[in-house]
């Protein structure tokens, strides 16, 4: 080591500069913590998708990631995740009235395909950081909104069933 700071006065230097940035607080130094994705999720969420209480689901609960509303046997959820290189938000149509095992679960996506109302890459998940996020939450909400008439409708079973066939 003596040898390289004789040689590199740039190493000494940038030693010292890593370890000032090694012992900096984690929460940005006195700045503002940033929200995660999850709570950008449940923020966001709780206000987009009010419309959900009002047409009779129960109040949104906690899940591992965002948040998730029941009721009129349906689950109805959006979550952030983060898997490799990709970060996204998705939402989710799950039936509760099966037994688990044979429970469908349908991306919102492939509901909006299935019922006409556009195609799936209408509605993308990718957001990597909390402004998107924040907007990818609205879209899957106001696609929940216009997908709500037929997930109340007669026939919701047999579209979850073949959106989560696609």
């Amino acid at each position: 080591m003596p040898f390289l700071k004789a040689t590199c006065p740039w190493l000494r230097t940038s030693l010292v500069r890593g370890l000032a940035v090694a012992a900096a607080p984690l929460d940005g130094g006195g700045m503002g913590k940033r929200e995660t994705g999850e709570e950008v999720v449940r923020r966001v969420g709780r206000d987009a998708l009010r419309f959900l209480t009002e047409a009779g689901f129960a109040m949104p609960s906690d899940i591992e990631g965002g948040l998730e509303y029941t009721g009129r046997g349906l689950k109805i959820g959006s979550y952030h995740y983060v898997w490799v290189h990709e970060v996204a938000v998705s939402a989710f149509v799950e039936m509760t009235e099966e037994p688990l095992p044979a429970r469908h679960r349908a991306k919102v996506e492939e509901l909006y395909a299935e019922c006409g109302l556009g195609a799936p890459n209408h509605l993308p998940g990718t957001a990597g950081n909390a402004r998107l996020t924040e907007v990818r939450v609205r879209v899957f909400a106001s696609a929940l909104r216009q997908l709500l008439p037929f997930l109340l409708g007669s026939d919701r079973d047999a579209l979850i069933r073949r959106a989560s066939a696609r």
